[in-house]
């Protein structure tokens, strides 16, 4: 893989449990636009604005054999370093220096380590 490829995907998948403990799944790979709508039960609505539907059914005896199935597909999630799994702080919402300034007071008061912030 080159050090610029778009490692961003959309899996748009629904799981469902059945009464009697059996379930299934449905993905629907598509790089275009699309929409889901949930309509009145047992129905729902799928639209994609074009290109190649790939339809994955995934069927099993209990949903875990389901999400196996469908991790075998897209494959299995990255684990994230253990540093990011903390406290984040965003960047977002501050409306003067002042504040921010008191923002970081009182996490230095409360002991949080702004060092990895």
């Amino acid at each position: 893989m080159q050090g610029d490829a778009n490692l961003y995907g959309s899996h748009p998948f629904y799981m469902v449990q059945e009464g009697d403990g059996q379930a299934h799944g449905v993905f629907l790979l598509n790089s275009n636009a699309m929409e889901m709508v949930l309509q009145p039960s047992p129905a729902l609505t799928w639209v994609a604005l074009g290109g190649i539907l790939d339809l994955y059914i995934f069927l099993g005896l209990d949903p875990q054999s389901v999400v196996r199935q469908y991790l075998q597909v897209i494959g299995y999630p990255m684990m994230p370093p253990y540093w990011s799994l903390g406290f984040h702080l965003c960047r977002w919402g501050y409306r003067s220096t002042n504040a921010t300034r008191e923002v970081v007071r009182r996490m230095h008061n409360a002991n949080f380590p702004l060092d990895l912030q």
